[in-house]
């Protein structure tokens, strides 16, 4: 089984509160989970009320189709016009190759792993 995984960096330069970013934020999630049934988050960035980072995850056995679905959400979230993609960032990986963890606390996790 294969994961594909996109982060999408979003910048909301007019939001003028944390709300009308969560608004957008809500939209746009809204929006993929209806089109490509796939599992989406807010990632980071939780309070730059400037700034939207959502992560994305689908899971498949083809590894093209799932760089081409993932493109394809990447370019749906562009064409929405809410917020201006100003980065993204695509990982495909064999389920087997990835490490599993368990932490018993968040004081566990690895430091790149803290959200902001």
């Amino acid at each position: 089984m294969l994961i594909a995984a996109a982060m999408i960096e979003l910048a909301l330069p007019e939001a003028d509160s944390i709300k009308a970013k969560r608004r957008v934020a809500q939209a746009v999630k809204a929006r993929l989970r209806q089109r490509f049934n796939l599992s989406v988050a807010e990632v980071a960035a939780h309070d730059d009320r400037h700034a939207v980072c959502i992560g994305c995850v689908m899971v498949g056995v083809n590894p093209r189709h799932l760089r081409t679905q993932v493109e394809k959400v990447i370019r749906f979230v562009e064409g929405l016009g809410l917020a201006e993609v100003v980065g993204d960032d695509i990982v495909i990986a064999r389920l087997d190759e990835i490490d599993e963890v368990e932490p018993d606390g968040e004081d566990e996790l690895p430091p790149s792993w803290n959200q902001e």
